[in-house]
Order: structure tokens, then C-alpha cells, then sequence
């Protein structure tokens, strides 16, 4: 590896997990006069050695295009440093970036200790039958299954090739316990905090959250940190046009060349803003799933998850 140039001022990494809230955590504190985040939300550089480009689904390359601002594929050090060149520790208190297979990557773990020995690290973690509940309807809408829930998850977990870009990874990116072990075991407690996804519509969470990383921020902005959320849910209109349309990247070549405004027009009638509930029935199902997992993750954090078991 070549030697490290502006990211040695990264300072928080946002690590996972996949839909759990990072997309939250990472618009409120991003938007902060005082911090500066990777202009690619997810540069992905750090879990390089776990996703590989080239064994990508058709599907997936097709729709994660080179150029996005919220999904890179970065594989070296100077263009991860290029993220961060206009960064200025003199008036960014905060510099950091957010990527979710930075957890679910176990050699992730050594990239971030060998370029950030000092930064602090914040983990999200949502009720894991929940969390894939959630991970199967966004897959849903944007066209990578037309499954029903749980037909979709034991078809994924059935694969032979298992991996990021190439499998959903539905029931894998719940396994924290697995996943966080490996961080608590050597990276010092006073810089790693976890927070629970249902904790962050509470202010008081974003207030320990500014504390937490040392920063004066207005007297409001907890309140409204807790409000609403980022990346929320939904599904498209017609299912069938959806998954063509992904299968052959032709959605992502119409976002874009279309026209901002239209882009949006079109984008408002093609999604029905709602989220499909977790039956009890499947709820079961995917508890159970979890609950060996569940029971490690309380003994690793020493709190008891209500509800998740």
C-alpha cells in the first residue's frame, strides 16, 4: 500500500449496519457546518479485499453506476485519499465516511486499524428480523426480487456463492455478534459506541451522539435530528417492469440522462411511498432465526434488546 495522504484525517467511520439508520446518522451529522463526510457516501475502500467488482451480479453492476454519489467501489489508497483532499481538520471537526460492509467485512477491521488507529467508530444496529425485513423490501424496490419475504430470504441464503454485489446477503448482514466481536475486542471502548436504530427518533440519543464526538452543535438540532428518517422504504409500482428495467440497467441509464425534475416527477409516480408490515407469522420465523445471535450480541454489549428475541 502506498503511503497514506489526506484520509489520515478521517475521523469517524460510520460502519454498519445495513439498514439500520446509517443513512440517517450519516445526512444529520454530515450536514453539520463543522464536519466534512467522503463526497461518495460509501466508498467501500476499507471491505475492498470482500467485495470484488468483477464477480458482481449482472444486475448489480448494471445498477451501480461509477460515477454515483452514494455508492463507490474504491480498490486503492490514492483515490480513497482524493475523497478527503478537500477536507480541513483546522475547520472540520468531524471527517468521516459510512460504509456498511466495513462491518460485515472481518478484514475491514485491520484496513481501519492500520489508516485510522485513532478515529472513533459508530455502529447501528436494528432488530435483526426487522432489519431484513427491511433489506428484502428495499431489494423489492429496486427490482433485485419479486419474492414474497420469506421465499426471497431462503433463496438467498440457499445460494452456493454467497457474497456483497453477488447475493442479497439478507440473513448474513444480521449477524452482529459475529460481525462487532472482532471490534470489541481491541478497539478502545471510549471510541466505538453502538446505538440502536429505535434510539434514534430519541433527542436525547443525539445529544449523547455531539457529546460523544466533541461537538458544539445548535440548541435545536437534536430535536431535529430525531425526526423523520433517510432512505426510507417503498416499492414500485409494477413489480414486473421494475425487475426488467433493473435486470438491464436501463433504470440507472435513464436516472441518468433524465433532467433533474423530471427525474423526480417520474420517481414520485414509479414508487408507492409504503412499506409492506412484517407478518407474525414471518416475524417468528426470522426471530428465530436470530436468536442464538441475539443472545451473544447482549452478552458482548451487557444490555439486554427488548423485543428481539
Amino acid at each position: 500500500m502506498t503511503q497514506q495522504g489526506a484520509s489520515c484525517n478521517v475521523n469517524l467511520l460510520i460502519i454498519g449496519a445495513a439498514k439500520s439508520g446509517t443513512t440517517t446518522l450519516h445526512d444529520r451529522l454530515s450536514a453539520l457546518p463543522h464536519a466534512y463526510f467522503s463526497p461518495v457516501k460509501e466508498p467501500n475502500f476499507h471491505s475492498r479485499r470482500a467485495l470484488d467488482p468483477s464477480r458482481f451480479s449482472v444486475a448489480f453492476r448494471a445498477n451501480h453506476r461509477a460515477d454515483s454519489q452514494f455508492i463507490g467501489f474504491v480498490r486503492t489508497l490514492p483515490d480513497y485519499d482524493r475523497l478527503f483532499e478537500a477536507a480541513d481538520p483546522t475547520r472540520h471537526a468531524l471527517i468521516g465516511e459510512s460504509s456498511t460492509s466495513t462491518l460485515f467485512d472481518p478484514a475491514a477491521l485491520e484496513s481501519v486499524s492500520a489508516l485510522h488507529p485513532g478515529a472513533r467508530i459508530l455502529v447501528a444496529l436494528r432488530n435483526p428480523a426487522e432489519r431484513m425485513h427491511s433489506h428484502w423490501g428495499m431489494a423489492r424496490k429496486y427490482g433485485f426480487t419479486g419474492l414474497p419475504f420469506r421465499a426471497a430470504v431462503e433463496r438467498d441464503m440457499a445460494s452456493s456463492d454467497p457474497g456483497w454485489g453477488r447475493t442479497e446477503l439478507f440473513y448474513e448482514l444480521g449477524l452482529y455478534a459475529q460481525q462487532l466481536a472482532p471490534w470489541l475486542a481491541v478497539w478502545p471502548s471510549e471510541r466505538l459506541r453502538v446505538v440502536l436504530t429505535e434510539e434514534l427518533g430519541n433527542p436525547a440519543t443525539w445529544r449523547d451522539l455531539a457529546a460523544w464526538l466533541g461537538l458544539d452543535v445548535p440548541a435545536d438540532w437534536a430535536e431535529a435530528a430525531a425526526t423523520g428518517r433517510s432512505n426510507a422504504g417503498g416499492r414500485a409500482r409494477f413489480d414486473g417492469l421494475n425487475r426488467l428495467l433493473t435486470a438491464t440497467g436501463l433504470k440507472q441509464r435513464l436516472a441518468g440522462a433524465l433532467p433533474s425534475p423530471l427525474k423526480r416527477a417520474l420517481k414520485s409516480r414509479y414508487y408507492v411511498a409504503s412499506d409492506e408490515p412484517l407478518s407474525a407469522a414471518d416475524r417468528e420465523w426470522a426471530t428465530a432465526l436470530y436468536r442464538a445471535e441475539v443472545e451473544a450480541l447482549e452478552g458482548l454489549l451487557g444490555r439486554e434488546l427488548r423485543g428481539w428475541k
